[in-house]
């Protein structure tokens, strides 16, 4: 059967959108998987947000949109699950298993002990005078290197693979029978249910 030209385009753009949130978000959660922390993240924020994409997939299951949709809606579903995990995990069960291991080992009354020296060092004092001119150093080497040609450049990668990734990736469900053809669909209205859970869908991403 021959593929449509049109169909064709929504499959690979579909595909595409896929693979630039993975890239998008997987770094996301591999960043607070190394640091073992979930600070930058706010848990209402994540709720609210987990309640509009589940009310996304719901609706685009009802209304029978097109695979790489629901596709989309799923991943969406699956990230929110994980980050709503790490910010419990890192957030709130970690933080307080190691405020009691802090407790535990603090002696207490703990004070400044003989050996300790009733004035900072050399380089303690530098340090504290100097704090504006380090930090006005690290910030004009921090726009140096954004600046660079070679953050551009890896840039630019990094775009042509996502293009690269999702153009492959549909191609390959195209050719396994995994994605094909709609054909001729007739103009038919979406379920009701289909659009009020799309509008809550809206309501809560713009919360």
């Amino acid at each position: 059967m021959q593929l449509p030209l049109n169909e064709a385009f929504s499959g690979i753009f579909g595909s595409i959108s896929l693979a630039s949130w993975i890239f998008l978000i997987v770094p996301q959660l591999w960043e607070n998987f190394r640091n073992q922390s979930a600070e930058g993240l706010s848990s209402l924020f994540l709720i609210m947000w987990l309640l509009g994409d589940v009310c996304n997939l719901m609706g685009a299951l009802w209304a029978h949109l097109l695979p790489t949709v629901i596709a989309l809606g799923v991943y969406f579903c699956f990230v929110d699950f994980i980050m709503l995990a790490q910010l419990i995990y890192y957030n709130h069960y970690r933080s307080k298993k190691r405020y009691r291991i802090l407790q535990n080992h603090q002696a207490p009354h703990a004070g400044p002990s003989l050996t300790d020296p009733l004035l900072p060092d050399a380089e303690s004092s530098r340090a504290a005078k100097h704090p504006v001119s380090r930090r006005r150093d690290s910030l004009s080497e921090a726009f140096s290197n954004n600046g660079s040609a070679k953050v551009a450049i890896r840039n630019t990668i990094s775009v042509i693979l996502v293009l690269f990734v999702g153009t492959a990736g549909w191609f390959i469900a195209w050719k396994t029978g995994a994605w094909g053809p709609q054909g001729d669909i007739p103009d038919t209205e979406a379920p009701m249910g289909a659009l009020v859970l799309g509008y809550a869908s809206s309501f809560f991403y713009l919360t």
